[in-house]
């Protein structure tokens, strides 16, 4: 076979940088739904929201926390990004900083590279291929601890639970209608929230 007929490699599609979500452990993680993007059925803005839920959730927890912890910490929202390290990258909906650790100065346009205290997860935003959604909770998870970060917390939608990650224990599986602390006395309940606002969610086995 002469080098004409031989056939030229097709070129990997390139994956838009803007439909990654987070990249550590040697992983990237891609956005939900970006396989989608990538078969021209969503456009990328169409993923990149949360749901109303979620939305929802978020805005409520960080409501119930604001006040009674802004004066020592710096509470970051909107996907708050994570520096770890090199090419170690991590997003979370609410990250709570101790502010003798991420002092004021350290605040810039750059993702923060020093560990948060807490930080607070509602439901899972990557698409996830050979491992289970809680692999991905356990391991980002185990490596915040392996940063210095003292507690994380998950809630998720679907089961109505809340799992709560501290160093040297055991995770603690709680439902979302246990009121979860977050810092210093100060603490959430989902359950009670969703009843006072009149929102219902299934619950999925």
């Amino acid at each position: 076979m002469t080098a004409s007929q031989q056939k030229t490699p097709r070129p990997s599609r390139k994956i838009p940088k803007s439909l990654i979500y987070e990249q550590w452990g040697g992983k990237i993680y891609y956005r939900k739904g970006y396989q989608e993007v990538l078969k021209g059925l969503k456009t990328p803005e169409e993923i990149m929201g949360s749901s109303g839920l979620q939305s929802v959730l978020v805005g409520y927890v960080f409501a119930s926390i604001f006040t009674h912890l802004r004066k020592k910490y710096f509470i970051l929202t909107n996907e708050a990004g994570l520096h770890l390290a090199k090419r170690e990258n991590m997003a979370g909906d609410i990250a709570i900083f101790d502010k003798t650790v991420l002092k004021p100065e350290l605040v810039t346009t750059k993702y923060p590279d020093v560990p948060p205290k807490v930080v607070i997860e509602v439901d899972i935003e990557v698409e996830l291929k050979k491992e289970t959604e809680f692999d991905y909770v356990f391991r980002k998870s185990n490596r915040l601890i392996a940063f210095d970060t003292e507690k994380i917390i998950w809630i998720f939608s679907k089961i109505q639970k809340v799992f709560v990650f501290e160093p040297n224990q055991e995770p603690v599986i709680l439902g979302w209608n246990n009121d979860i602390e977050v810092l210093e006395g100060v603490s959430f309940n989902i359950a009670q929230f969703l009843e006072e606002e009149g929102i219902e969610v299934s619950k999925e086995l």
